[in-house]
Formats: C-alpha cells, structure tokens, sequence
C-alpha cells in the first residue's frame, strides 16, 4: 500500500475543515455532529477520526487557523498606519458577513462553556494570541519612528479587541445595517489616528 504524503495528508486535512467549517456555520456548535462532518466530507468515519477524534478538535483547529492568518493578515510593505487601516477594513467586511462566518459558532462556544476550565484555558489562548498579533504589530511601527500613540500601546489594544468583539455581537444580534457599522468605524479609525498618531512619512508610504 503506498505511503500517503504529508501534502496528500494536509490536503484531505483541509477538506474536512471546509466541510466542517460549513456545517458549522449552518447548524451552529452545538447542533453540528461529527456525523454531518463525515456525511459532509464523503469520506467514512475512519477516514475522518484519522485526523479528528471528535467536533471540538475540528472546530479549535478551525480556530487556530484562523489566529494564524491574522498574523499574516498583518504581513505588508505598506506602512504600519497604512496596513492597520486595511486591517481595520477587513474587519469591518468580516463583522458585514458575520452571519456566513464562524464568529456565531465561537461565541456559542466560548459563551456557553465559559465556566468550563478547559474552554477558560481557550478563551485566554484566544485572546493572548489576538492580542500578541495586534500589539506586535503596532510596536514594530513604533520602532520604526511611524506611529507615535497618545496612550499607553497595552491599553489601546485591550480596547481595540473589546470594540471589535462588541460590534461583531451588535451585527449579529441586531444585523450591521442597524448599528450604522459603517459610520462607526469611520469614527473608529479617526479615534485610532488621535490614539496612534501616525507620522506624515508614515502615513504617506
């Protein structure tokens, strides 16, 4: 029997994230079964606990990927005031289309599993890796001399994830077009300039 490659093993690996993904967005958490994940997939049960012994080990690598492309979200030659723009706008596209993503599902999850101490372990992985992205990033342009913040970089941060939490649960409870999302974050990155104070070199790049 030949060797499956690590290539071929990752790419029946995203598969059944896509799949999972869908079934996910469509059901919600607690709804969705590793049955539909496997019925979804077109691949037996074996070929599936292959890689994820139950839903919730599919869905956090799910979420760790997500964390992940973050990171590279932030990856540009722009300069750090122009890129943060471009995250921001990706974040409001993101909180526009929350309904055909996976922020219900992670909600669900860590809202209704708040007590549990593993999901508490999560919910601190989560926002230490959103944070640490964040920060990272802004400290690099305040290294380079293009951002020179008004307030401590930590609390401007903290705040930032708190706002951006906040209106993904506004869009979702109440829709988007309600809460004039884009007029808030128009407001936001004219508050985000007064917090962050880019240079004119900075902001010309």
């Amino acid at each position: 029997m030949p060797k499956i490659t690590q290539q071929k093993k990752e790419a029946v690996r995203m598969d059944i994230l896509n799949t999972a993904r869908n079934v996910f967005i469509e059901k919600g958490y607690e709804a969705a079964s590793m049955s539909d994940i496997v019925t979804g997939s077109n691949r037996s049960f074996g070929g599936v606990y292959l890689y994820y012994s139950n839903k919730e080990d599919v869905f956090l690598d799910l979420l760790r990927r997500e964390y992940n492309n973050m990171a590279l979200n932030f990856a540009s030659n722009n300069s750090t005031w122009s890129a943060f723009v471009q995250f921001m706008k990706e974040q409001e596209k993101r909180i526009r289309e929350v309904d055909a993503s996976l922020a219900p599902c992670l909600y669900e999850y860590f809202i209704a599993g708040r007590r549990k101490e593993e999901r508490r372990k999560l919910i601190d992985e989560r926002y230490e890796a959103v944070y640490n992205n964040i920060f990272t990033f802004l400290n690099n342009g305040v290294q380079r001399g293009e951002l020179y913040p008004s307030q401590p970089l930590e609390t401007f941060v903290h705040w930032l994830i708190s706002l951006l939490d906040g209106l993904f649960l506004e869009s979702m409870i109440n829709g988007f077009e309600n809460i004039q999302l884009a007029k808030q974050f128009e407001f936001i990155l004219t508050v985000c300039r007064s917090a962050l104070m880019p240079s004119e070199m900075g902001e010309s790049q």
